[in-house]
């Protein structure tokens, strides 16, 4: 069993005012809010238990009716926002965490990151989606990819963590989490060494692995998912564009 985090934090944010909302999360997209695909995508996974969205309560509350969710109020920062989901959860289970602004993602693609997670020994799972697949899936997305010596990849936009790694980890995790859209960016934190040998690709996934590992002081796990729509957030105009074209 695990319990679900959207992060849906953040008001009059840019694209969100080009669309006439005051929070991304309620774009719609084919008449229906982003959020609302991703939480379609969690509410039909079997493994799926209690599900948190955390953000501005009142814009959000019509949520609770529809898919019973628990709302959280937002706080300054998204390692913040998570904190506060797991204060309020109190759980044990794993978290799964997304961002609200991922409307391709679908129930199979978050079964098969759960599937390859399980049986969640590991701490930290984050899923990365090979160069191929992302622009087989998804042509016309620009995406940042780093080179590994198992291929070109760009990250993704959930994750699964122990919950009682959190706040010993939490400084490290937000530095992770900053960066989480650009895999370079992201490289960078393991050291200068690691950027020169990701460049040439000479870097493997275990090795990242270990070194982020090191770094949070957790066991860390990368997965590698087919499903790019886990890899495809909307950031701008001619991604709402995009979305509608593929669905």
């Amino acid at each position: 069993m695990v319990d679900g985090v959207i992060l849906a934090g953040g008001t009059n944010i840019e694209l969100g005012k080009q669309q006439g909302v005051r929070n991304k999360a309620l774009i719609k997209i084919k008449g229906k809010e982003i959020i609302r695909y991703i939480l379609e995508a969690f509410s039909a996974v079997e493994e799926m238990g209690r599900l948190a969205v955390v953000g501005p309560v009142d814009d959000l509350a019509f949520l609770q009716d529809d898919y019973g969710v628990e709302l959280i109020p937002e706080g300054d920062s998204i390692l913040h926002n998570i904190l506060k989901a797991q204060g309020h959860l109190q759980s044990s289970n794993p978290l799964l965490i997304s961002s609200s602004d991922i409307p391709l993602l679908t129930p199979e693609a978050v079964r098969d990151f759960l599937k390859q997670c399980f049986p969640y020994d590991y701490d930290f799972y984050y899923p990365v989606v090979r160069k191929e697949d992302s622009e087989k899936k998804i042509p016309g997305a620009k995406r940042t990819y780093v080179k590994l010596k198992e291929g070109c990849f760009t990250g993704g936009n959930i994750f699964l963590i122990n919950p009682e790694k959190l706040e010993a980890s939490a400084p490290m995790v937000r530095k992770f989490i900053d960066s989480r859209k650009n895999p370079l960016k992201m490289v960078s934190l393991l050291g200068p060494m690691f950027v020169l040998l990701a460049m040439s690709g000479r870097v493997s996934i275990s090795q990242v692995e270990s070194r982020f590992s090191a770094l949070l002081d957790v066991k860390a796990k990368a997965i590698i998912s087919e499903f790019a729509e886990i890899s495809f957030d909307v950031d701008k105009p001619v991604h709402i564009e995009l979305v509608h074209q593929i669905l």
